[in-house]
Order: structure tokens, then C-alpha cells, then sequence
């Protein structure tokens, strides 16, 4: 399976284009801190994806991947703070962020299934 058809990369991605559209529209205070913070945060999130998906040993990458979203959450809150960005805009990017959250909590029930397949209930001697 190729990575760009997944869903979470095209939702992730969909998220860096984003991201990368609103950090040019931010003031220049915010533009070179905050918003390349932003941006590269969401670069590292793609390739964790990337590597992953071609990953025999997917749930530390996993688990990355989810310290990755929380740290784009923080910095776009501080950004939402920062009045760097509008209410409707935080809206948008934090509906595509939990867009990206929920398909990260779907791969890691399915790899943590996969690793750990349910044990037989042992049947008590007589």
C-alpha cells in the first residue's frame, strides 16, 4: 500500500497545505516563529506517516506521530492566543486536526491488534 492513499496522509497533508497557507498570512512577529514552528512540525508529521506505513514495527512511530499532533495543537492554540490567527481559521485547522487524530487512533487499535492478538481463555482442569 503506497502512502498518499491513505486517508490519514491525504488528511495530514491536506493539514500542511493549510497550515502553510495560514502561517503566510501571519504577521511578520508571527510569521518566522510561530508559523514555521507550525509548518515544520506538520513536515515531520508527513514523513512519520511515511515511514510508519512502511514500518514492520509501527507503534513507536505511531506514538510519535501523536506527540507530533498534540505539539501542533499546543503551538496553534498559542497562535489562536497570540491573535495570530482568527476564530474561524482555529476552527478549520482544529476540525483537520482531529480529522488527522482520529484516523492516528484507528491505526493504533488496528497495530496494537495486530500485535497483540487476543489469548485463548484457558479451559480449567478437572
Amino acid at each position: 500500500m503506497r502512502y498518499n492513499h491513505t486517508k490519514i496522509f491525504q488528511s495530514a497533508y491536506i493539514l500542511t497545505l493549510e497550515m502553510h497557507r495560514a502561517a503566510s498570512r501571519f504577521s511578520k512577529e508571527h510569521k518566522y516563529t510561530t508559523g514555521e514552528r507550525l509548518k515544520n512540525i506538520c513536515s515531520d508529521m508527513l514523513d512519520l506517516i511515511v515511514i510508519a506505513n512502511s514500518s514492520a514495527s509501527k507503534l513507536e512511530l505511531l506514538q510519535k506521530l501523536d506527540t507530533q499532533l498534540e505539539k501542533i495543537k499546543i503551538h496553534l492554540r498559542i497562535t489562536f492566543d497570540l491573535k495570530a490567527i482568527s476564530s474561524g481559521l482555529f476552527a478549520v485547522l482544529s476540525k483537520q486536526i482531529d480529522d488527522v487524530g482520529r484516523q492516528l487512533g484507528g491505526w493504533r487499535k488496528w497495530t496494537e491488534k495486530q500485535n497483540c492478538p487476543s489469548i485463548p481463555a484457558r479451559v480449567p482442569a478437572n
